[in-house]
């Protein structure tokens, strides 16, 4: 056993002799195989550096994404009806959005052929008692055929660690068994660098002492854009808010103790290339962001079908004191068949947000959610034949460029690669594809790194202590053709790595 393993080892030194390059590419690339493996291990989406790749990386896909997008197949119109800075100032800056306004808002939406209405503003807040009353009234006589209406429900955080508590409003009885009008969370996750990047899909919570979830905003006007555009699933016309709550049933915690949405399911079974899936690693996943703020433009985002015929920007942008100042006795236009979404973008809102492609207000940020729901469902992952080749393509990259450059340029030109691969591949991104380019990318660093020490070790091996020492070269002049060639011995081939 040991004389075999002595030979094999031989036999090993003198096929490192005879073909030294390959010899180095085989264990470059046998080190960048150990450090992939090293990294999954450590399961990356905990390891902080590859979450930081992996943010930076989809960051610039959807980036890349919105700059590149100017038409959307199959995807929803919307209406941004917005409280700006001067439709705050008409209204004379109150503390809370008054409720008188709300209600004129959502009678003049409702009569003019929506495809739903969503909300934007937290009615938890206590305002003037007698318009308070008025919309009370307007929302427990919401007609049945009205368009689908969504609300928000804000709730209290619980200091015990125990589920949040539902913030009660003055408008629940009135809305209380309308198949039409539901509550729904407007939580997205903010990561530690101030940027919203995911979203939630459900929030979970109690009312009392019972445990629920409550669906979020983006969730319901997506669940209602995909029955509009391909129909209900066969065999189910039950109206996509119904559904989405019976579906949604199963995801109930068993008490108020904890968290835990531990199950599985989809929320719908059309199209079934692009499910609404929900899971432990679905319900906070990636927004990938089609439409960017722009203050003062009427029309946000590329281009969709639109639901009067033609082509329409995704976003239409109308300041809510001009809908209220419109025609009383006329439909207002460009409402028909649309998504329209009541906020805020009024610099004292408090609902500004980061996001990887800028700054933008609350309703802006479900809008996203929404289309993104709506076109590609929740992101997915490629299949793991196509991450392992990925992964073994760089690993490749890496050892060549490290074999035969210098680490830094090696390092350059990697990153280069990388970056072409995101260019070739936006195609799939957009489509909800989320190509995760983090652990190869670590690893591919991790292993310039490692190459680096390799070769600095091998320094140090050969020259013992002096390797401490600053190496200074003596200029000599050139004064003949051998000078010239006696300095061309003195460069070091392009194949060493490391700095001697």
């Amino acid at each position: 056993m040991r004389i075999a393993a002595l030979g094999a080892w031989n036999q090993l030194g003198s096929w490192k002799t005879r073909h030294p390059v390959l010899f180095e590419l085989s264990i470059s690339i046998l080190l960048g195989i150990l450090i992939e493996i090293a990294l999954l291990a450590f399961q990356p989406p905990t390891l902080l550096i590859v979450r930081r790749v992996a943010d930076d990386t989809a960051d610039r896909m959807i980036r890349l994404a919105e700059r590149t997008t100017d038409r959307i197949a199959a995807s929803p119109a919307f209406t941004f009806l917005d409280i700006d800075d001067a439709t705050w100032a008409e209204w004379g800056w109150p503390l809370v959005t008054p409720r008188g306004k709300i209600e004129a808002l959502l009678e003049r939406v409702a009569g003019s052929g929506p495809l739903a209405i969503l909300l934007d503003v937290d009615l938890a807040f206590p305002g003037d008692k007698d318009e308070e009353a008025s919309l009370h009234d307007f929302l427990a006589a919401y007609a049945p055929t009205s368009p689908p209406l969504v609300l928000v429900r804000s709730m209290i955080d619980t200091p015990s660690g125990k589920l949040p508590l539902l913030r009660p409003t003055d408008y629940d009885d009135a809305v209380a068994g309308k198949a039409n009008i539901v509550f729904a969370s407007p939580l997205f996750e903010r990561d530690g660098d101030g940027k919203i990047r995911r979203w939630r899909l459900l929030a979970e919570a109690c009312e009392g002492n019972r445990p629920m979830v409550v669906p979020s905003m983006h969730l319901a006007g997506a669940m209602i854009a995909r029955q509009a555009i391909h129909g209900p699933p066969p065999g189910v016309p039950a109206p996509a808010l119904q559904r989405m709550d019976r579906n949604l049933a199963a995801f109930v915690p068993a008490n108020c103790a904890a968290r835990a949405v531990e199950r599985e399911g989809e929320l719908d079974d059309w199209p079934a290339s692009i499910p609404i899936a929900v899971a432990p690693e679905d319900v906070s996943k990636r927004v990938i962001y089609r439409v960017g703020w722009e203050k003062g433009t009427v029309g946000l985002g590329p281009l969709v079908d639109s639901p009067a015929g033609g082509e329409t920007q995704l976003v239409a942008v109308r300041p809510a004191r001009l809908a209220l100042a419109a025609d009383p006795g006329a439909p207002l236009p460009g409402i028909a068949g649309r998504i329209v979404i009541i906020g805020g973008s009024f610099s004292g809102s408090g609902d500004w947000h980061d996001t990887p492609i800028g700054r933008m207000p609350g309703s802006l940020l479900l809008v996203n959610a929404v289309e993104a729901l709506t076109q590609n469902g929740t992101p997915r992952e490629p299949s793991a034949a196509e991450r392992l080749a990925i992964s073994l393509m760089i690993i490749v990259a890496a050892s060549l460029l490290t074999s035969f450059l210098r680490p830094t340029v090696a390092a350059w030109a990697l990153a280069f690669g990388i970056v072409l691969l995101m260019i070739v591949s936006i195609g799939r991104f957009k489509s909800g594809v989320m190509l995760d380019l983090a652990v190869p990318a670590v690893g591919a660093v991790m292993h310039d790194i490692g190459e680096s020490l390799i070769a600095m070790a091998r320094d140090i091996r050969a020259q013992g202590w002096r390797w401490i020492l600053k190496s200074h070269g003596h200029a000599r002049p050139i004064a003949s053709g051998h000078d010239r060639d006696d300095m061309q011995h003195d460069v070091p081939s392009i194949g060493e790595g490391g700095t001697k």
